[in-house]
């Protein structure tokens, strides 16, 4: 029920309104759905979120309000929900450091029983596009989660369940609807596909027709589009332009709710190299009896891939003892994922082949995974308000784009810019590195920011940087205005 006392209604999805009447017999099934006791369920966990989010690049600047179903996962208030809009990695900002920020400035939680709390964003998820928050409101404050199946039985055919959230217009605000298992996706990851729903419902939870919690909705990705660091993953389409949608399952679910992925926070393992499948007829050619592989194409400088004598052509054909069935570039992520769920500090053995003039050679290499490289959007920043300007940290991503050697180059990037602002008139650019402020080197925003303290007490008529931009160094004056 919703706050006015009225009960949830059963609106069904046109996809499965066809799949329905298409199949007198099996409508009947679908029918048999008790909507009133999962309704009552899905009012137990389900909340509202009310979120205005920050968006940025370079000089452009926005805010748009968001709203989302959120599903309570254990009862001190964490949350899940759809978090696409805040995921901070993306392929771009993979690369050249520069991407599209996004912040919550403010988040009100509602339960549909009406009650409000105010909610912290914990952050997003880089694989399943899941977020987190908590909701803030007291250690007295006990909520009642959902709980997913572990171990979830699925098979094509099942009817399942959901319920979405409507327009804010709309009174009351969730729907049910139905759909159908159509198809269990092994690879790049086990993940039962559904027809009947549609995006506007990514992160439901589905039920299955005994009333169980399964998982939620989401997206395929396409590891093919994947970023060198699996950042940035684009959602799958069909060949008809239909998102593939499915479930989530619990046992993935609680992983994620275990240990819920914070903004900020390296929790990734990373072992530092390009990769490419060991096709069959590539394995065929070096007359190796596997069934798939990676093969290292190139390996970063100072990587834990480098420490642990990793060579550029070495071929990984077993994870810790078990083969590595990867056999086209499409299923990448299975073993990006593996490695990146690993986490820093685990030693993982890989079992080699290592061409030679004279043979194929077979070694073993142990090695110890470090933190993943931070990302652009999670790196610590410094706002200007006084020269109207943003910098942040390099990060390993502004390196490998910008052809620079860590312990050599240095300096803080210029993240934001108020278009019309003194920075921006005086010349300063967004992905500037600002590496000294007249005679005062900065080697980081922290930096920056203690030099930029200085002169707002100084109150000089300009400020004259010293930044790299496009391979070259040069002089940036910015007038001042400290009134």
């Amino acid at each position: 029920m919703n706050k006015t006392g009225r009960k949830l209604p059963s609106v069904i999805g046109w996809v499965a309104i066809l799949l329905l009447s298409a199949t007198p017999g099996t409508a009947v099934r679908a029918q048999q759905f008790d909507f009133e006791r999962l309704q009552k369920r899905v009012a137990d966990f389900s909340v509202i979120i009310q979120m205005k989010i920050a968006f940025s690049f370079g000089v452009h600047a926005s805010e748009q309000q968001a709203r989302y179903l959120g599903t309570i996962v254990s009862e001190d208030g964490l949350v899940l929900f759809n978090g696409a809009d805040l995921a901070t990695d993306n392929a771009y900002s993979s690369l050249s450091g520069f991407g599209v920020r996004t912040d919550p400035v403010n988040i009100e939680v509602s339960t549909l029983d009406g009650k409000k709390y105010a909610g912290e964003f914990i952050g997003a998820d880089r694989f399943t596009r899941i977020g987190f928050l908590r909701i803030v409101a007291g250690d007295s404050v006990r909520f009642k989660p959902v709980g997913f199946s572990s171990g979830g039985r699925y098979k094509v055919g099942s009817w399942v369940a959901l319920y979405m959230l409507l327009p804010e217009f709309i009174d009351p605000p969730l729907a049910a609807d139905v759909g159908m298992i159509s198809s269990l996706v092994v690879t790049p990851d086990f993940f039962p596909l559904t027809v009947g729903f549609g995006t506007l419902q990514l992160t439901s939870v589905i039920f299955d027709e005994n009333l169980q919690p399964l998982g939620i909705l989401g997206l395929l990705v396409d590891p093919s589009a994947a970023g060198a660091e699996a950042a940035g993953l684009m959602e799958s389409v069909s060949q008809f332009g239909i998102p593939l949608l499915g479930i989530v399952t619990g046992d993935r679910l609680q992983k994620l709710i275990a240990d819920p992925p914070a903004r900020g926070a390296v929790d990734r393992g990373w072992l530092g190299i390009r990769l490419q499948a060991l096709t069959s007829e590539m394995a065929e050619f070096w007359a190796l009896s596997v069934p798939g592989g990676i093969i290292v194409n190139e390996i970063i400088n100072g990587s834990p891939a480098e420490e642990s004598g990793l060579q550029v052509g070495d071929i990984i054909y077993q994870v810790d003892g078990l083969p590595i069935e990867i056999d086209r570039d499409e299923n990448l992520l299975v073993f990006q994922r593996m490695i990146a769920e690993m986490g820093p500090g685990a030693n993982v053995e890989f079992s080699v082949f290592r061409p030679t003039e004279q043979a194929m050679k077979t070694l073993s290499v142990v090695v110890t995974l470090k933190e993943a490289p931070l990302a652009a959007a999670d790196a610590p920043e410094y706002e200007s308000e006084a020269l109207e300007f943003t910098v942040r940290d390099l990060v390993f991503g502004d390196y490998l784009f910008m052809n620079q050697d860590p312990e050599v180059f240095n300096g803080a990037v210029v993240s934001k810019l108020k278009q019309g602002g003194l920075a921006s008139v005086g010349g300063l650019r967004f992905g500037d590195v600002i590496q000294r402020v007249g005679d005062i080197t900065a080697r980081s925003a922290d930096e920056l920011q203690a030099i930029m303290e200085q002169l707002e007490q100084d109150r000089p008529r300009e400020v004259i940087f010293f930044i790299w931009r496009d391979n070259q160094t040069m002089f940036v004056n910015v007038k001042t205005d400290w009134d």
